[in-house]
């Protein structure tokens, strides 16, 4: 019987080190999903075996990375035993990660198709767990000037305003806007209020002279064009 420990010790003897060397021959992008967490925990964990809480992690959250990423910290907390400052890591790499995206849409970059467009929605809303909706503000040339915020829902709602989105237009000074908003835990059908929203805006865009160019939804790492869609 005591010989089991020992052999345990020596299983994970030199474990960290041999993960380390993995990761400076290959590359973070050569390592497997809980290996990336594993390494991760380290500092937070430097005598537990993090392989083990990195499965357990990615089994609550039914092996995605995305989902562990932006849990609620006290979820975390709750359903994985993580301390508060284990819990909330993982927040803060999924926001590094979504300013990291959104970094590369410089003010000035020209947004002139629903690829380029799809792209920078889905940089803005797709770790948002709540029902966003953003305007994001042309120039004549269609360069970006801004994405504004409009509002911020609950899960499954949020409640847009015309005059809020043609507030952001007018202090923009845009000549056309884009409109997006995600489903969170939906689908990327859009909704009979999504096209009755659009069409309202589209009007009272017109009356200040704003062309309307697209409305994009989000819905994890998808996106859909009402405009490719024929539906505005």
């Amino acid at each position: 019987m005591s010989e089991k420990p020992k052999e345990n010790a020596n299983l994970h003897s030199g474990h960290r080190e041999r993960m380390r060397e993995k990761l400076k021959k290959g590359g973070a992008s050569m390592l497997e999903d809980h290996e990336l967490l594993e390494m991760l925990l380290y500092n937070l964990y430097p005598r537990k075996d993090t392989n083990e809480t990195a499965h357990k992690l990615l089994n609550e959250f039914g092996g995605s990375l995305e989902l562990l990423l932006n849990a609620d910290p006290a979820d975390l907390e709750r359903r994985c035993g993580l301390k508060s400052n284990g819990a909330v890591i993982f927040n803060l790499i999924a926001e590094m990660g979504k300013r990291s995206v959104y970094g590369k849409f410089k003010s000035g970059m020209k947004i002139d198709s629903s690829d380029i467009a799809g792209t920078l929605a889905k940089s803005l809303l797709s770790h948002e767990n709540r029902e966003c909706f953003y305007v994001i503000c042309l120039d004549s040339k269609s360069r970006l000037i801004s994405s504004v915020l409009i509002s911020l829902g609950s899960v499954n709602e949020t409640h847009v305003y015309t005059r809020n989105i043609a507030e952001a237009a007018l202090k923009c000074n845009a000549v056309s806007i884009i409109l997006s908003h995600n489903h969170p835990g939906g689908t990327l059908t859009p909704s009979a209020e999504d096209v009755v929203t659009t069409a309202n805006v589209v009007k009272a865009m017109g009356m200040i002279d704003v062309i309307v160019a697209d409305h994009i939804i989000v819905c994890g790492n998808d996106y859909i064009s009402l405009k490719d869609a024929g539906i505005m």
